[in-house]
């Protein structure tokens, strides 16, 4: 799912018209760590539940996405 996960996180950050760095800088989180899940290299549905949360938030996404799929 990792790869699902990482385009879901682009695709919602695209049409928000946001760029990598306004999420990670949001989320209160560094760009590389933002990147690392969108590129997949990291899978996000096991990243820190704050974390998560607050990426979530700020791509107003359902966090419900990641966790029950």
């Amino acid at each position: 799912m990792d790869k699902n996960e990482g385009a879901i996180l682009r695709q919602r950050r695209l049409e928000l018209g946001m760029t990598q760095m306004e999420v990670a800088r949001e989320s209160g989180i560094e760009l590389q760590h933002y990147q690392q899940f969108e590129y997949g290299v990291r899978p996000f549905s096991n990243c820190r539940l704050r974390i998560g949360l607050r990426i979530c938030a700020v791509l107003e996404l359902d966090p419900f996405e990641f966790i029950l799929s």
